[in-house]
């Protein structure tokens, strides 16, 4: 299947972008795009993180917000090897999808022949992996299960949002 009829297939849902600092990106982001209000949080390590087939160490910080009904995703890489987000640099580095069954949806891809070039397994069981599409599209496709709570708490978080402060807590 061409990247084109794969890409068609799925309904993006999340902006991912790599950045120096997370609280001047949330500024940023909402000053220029009106996007925000945006939670930070430092996610436990992964139980299992593969990048380019080498078990390597993931930790980040991260900010969520909405821009519109899309989710933005704002990370900045904790640790210094190679990872997806120190492999393309500062900048956008992927769109998100869901898909209802991630083992088919990888193989897709894989038969298409793209390159699973990041898998991540959390302790909760989240398996999500990152499709290498930097040839053509100068990012990633990440690809994993529904995570509805994620996006309607942001969007609940934004609905209560009276623009005063752009970082909020989740709770």
């Amino acid at each position: 299947m061409a990247i084109d009829k794969l890409m068609n297939k799925y309904c993006v849902n999340q902006l991912g972008y790599v950045v120096e600092d997370v609280q001047e990106a949330c500024e940023m982001f909402s000053k220029t795009f009106g996007a925000g209000p945006f939670f930070v949080m430092t996610p436990p390590a992964p139980a299992k993180t593969i990048f380019r087939g080498k078990e390597v160490e993931n930790l980040i910080e991260v900010a969520y917000g909405m821009y519109g009904d899309l989710q933005l995703e704002l990370i900045k890489p904790l640790t210094a090897g190679p990872t997806p987000y120190t492999e393309i640099g500062i900048g956008f580095n992927h769109f998100s999808v869901w898909v209802d069954d991630f083992d088919a949806a990888v193989k897709e891809w894989e038969d298409a022949g793209y390159e699973v070039a990041f898998y991540m397994e959390s302790g909760g069981g989240l398996r999500v992996a990152y499709i290498d599409c930097l040839k053509e599209l100068g990012q990633y496709v990440e690809i994993h299960n529904p995570q509805p709570f994620l996006i309607d708490k942001c969007k609940e978080i934004r609905d209560a949002w009276d623009g005063k402060n752009v970082i909020v807590p989740m709770g």
